[in-house]
């Protein structure tokens, strides 16, 4: 059996450890949510710790909150089934008059929402703000980003890389890979690139000429003149009725919970996903001893697998309070205690932020980018869309080599594809605000028919995964209908950061 990752669990994983899968309910339908991420960004499990801190139950240590206590009643959840039949906008084309009454309601509204209040307890530190300058800057330190910065600084460039975890990225918890990573790690450093962990890239200003970073030491703005995004992905989540029951989790997240032991084997865990996230997952499980109750996918599955049922449509998962049931195409049902979605959406917002446009590819489809960049930008690994093969490493120092010698060269638009297949209208569009494809369907036959438009009209891509869950369903929603499938402005910060992170004294850079 393989080693695991750490021994440190995140109170979301102890909790699922001993069957409690609901962490949190949502903002305005109170419904039951989990973690589907289990990384940070999907921002599903916010809770109010015992101190009376807020955290997201993914990023804190277990011995930091209370198992029993994150599943709770809801004495507000009577009164949301009865919202569930209203549009997103029905408050505010029914409740914002008379004027003189409209602060009192939005207050009333904002004291029935499920959020869990704000956080008063601050670090009550005021660092500076740092300066630096890099030729090339590499968002991502798994081994696509170290790869290429062993290449670049090979070729004479002044190479900084940060990574926004560990150095290894997902393949820190892939049994075969890790390995491998302390050694691309130090040829990288004999190289002569800057590798730094814990730093976050929140996005790309001044006409993408600066990148600001957020780490243990505060706020840091370089200057860059490239920039390598080799960020990975996020799991993606289609829409599919009952996608946002507590049980379902994301095949990276699945990688995060067997390499921290999070994961009994007597539980039924069932595999939903594409011919390229499949067999690393099943390799996965494998390792660490932990069976699939059964596999499926939208493609082909390895010719290996147990119990698998290739070319199969995801319809429905179904439950009390968790994910106790899928029904996949022909009508066949399937039961399973934990929901693994291995479905990809490659990391695209830096892409946009320097320049690049929006498409949708793939199926399901997922948002990728093209076209000019307003610096020389690369794309690798994971975020291009494509898994890892048995020449990755050559193949990574190949794109790297073309690169530096078309910089400017434009990424092939990869070609535009939406299945013609509506998903089902109840289907969950986007969880953070309770946003059904149903909803943005009628809004778009209302007229509503711009991105823009859409977002303002019924809050989807408003909430504080800030669209990663949520883009390419609105895309795809906006081209079924034969409107243009383009994204809201994709503006930093990139990740939800608390206030006082960024104070500090900036000398006016």
């Amino acid at each position: 059996m393989a080693e695991r990752e750490n021994s440190g669990r995140s109170l979301a994983a102890a909790a699922l450890a001993t069957g409690k899968s609901a962490l949190a309910r949502s903002f305005r339908l109170h419904r039951p949510r989990g973690a589907f991420c289990h990384a940070g960004w999907c921002q599903q499990c916010q809770t109010v710790l015992p101190d009376g801190s807020r955290a997201l139950a993914c990023q804190t240590p277990a011995e930091a909150g209370n198992v029993a206590g994150l599943e709770s009643a809801d004495p507000l959840r009577a009164v949301a089934r009865i919202a569930e039949k209203w549009p997103p906008w029905f408050w505010e084309t029914r409740m914002l008059s008379p004027e003189a009454a409209r602060q009192p309601w939005l207050e009333l509204l904002r004291r029935m929402s499920a959020a869990p209040p704000l956080s008063t307890s601050t670090s009550g530190e005021c660092r500076p703000w740092r300066r630096s300058a890099a030729d090339v800057l590499i968002v991502g330190g798994g081994r696509a980003g170290l790869v290429a910065a062993m290449s670049l600084a090979l070729a004479g460039r002044k190479v900084l890389l940060v990574e926004a975890e560990r150095l290894g990225g997902i393949a820190r918890f892939l049994p075969v890979e890790r390995g491998r990573v302390p050694e691309l790690a130090s040829a990288a450093r004999r190289a002569g690139a800057q590798l730094r962990e814990g730093i976050l890239c929140l996005g790309l200003y001044d006409g993408a000429t600066r990148a600001l970073l957020i780490g243990p030491d505060g706020p840091e703005t370089v200057e860059i003149s490239s920039l390598v995004v080799a960020a990975g992905g996020y799991d993606r989540l289609p829409a599919f009725r009952g996608n946002d029951l507590p049980g379902i989790v994301g095949g990276r997240a699945f990688l995060r919970l067997v390499a921290a032991g999070a994961l009994p084997p007597a539980k039924r865990i069932g595999l939903y996903a594409d011919a390229a996230a499949a067999p690393r997952l099943i390799e996965a499980a494998r390792a660490y001893g932990l069976a699939w109750a059964w596999i499926a996918g939208p493609g082909a599955l390895p010719l290996a697998a147990e119990r698998s049922h290739p070319h199969r449509r995801l319809r429905r998962a179904s439950g009390d309070r968790c994910v106790r049931e899928v029904e996949i195409d022909p009508d066949l049902r399937l039961g399973c205690d934990l929901l693994v979605l291995g479905l990809s959406q490659p990391a695209y917002e830096l892409q946009m932020q320097a320049g690049r446009r929006a498409v949708l590819s793939g199926d399901p489809a997922a948002v990728r980018t093209a076209g000019p960049a307003l610096l020389p930008l690369l794309e690798l690994g994971e975020a291009t869309g494509l898994a890892d093969g048995p020449d990755f490493v050559s193949q990574v120092e190949a794109a790297v080599q073309a690169w530096l010698g078309d910089p400017h060269g434009n990424t092939p638009a990869p070609q535009d594809h939406v299945s013609a297949e509506k998903p089902d209208p109840d289907a969950f569009l986007c969880l953070c605000e309770d946003v059904r494809v149903r909803d943005c369907e009628r809004a778009i036959a209302d007229g509503f028919d711009h991105v823009e438009l859409l977002k303002r009209r019924t809050g989807a891509g408003t909430g504080p995964c800030q669209g990663k869950l949520c883009h390419a369903e609105l895309m795809a929603c906006l081209a079924r209908a034969g409107r243009n499938p383009a994204l809201p402005t994709v503006r930093p910060l990139l990740r939800p950061v608390r206030l006082d992170a960024l104070a500090g004294a900036d000398d006016g850079a």
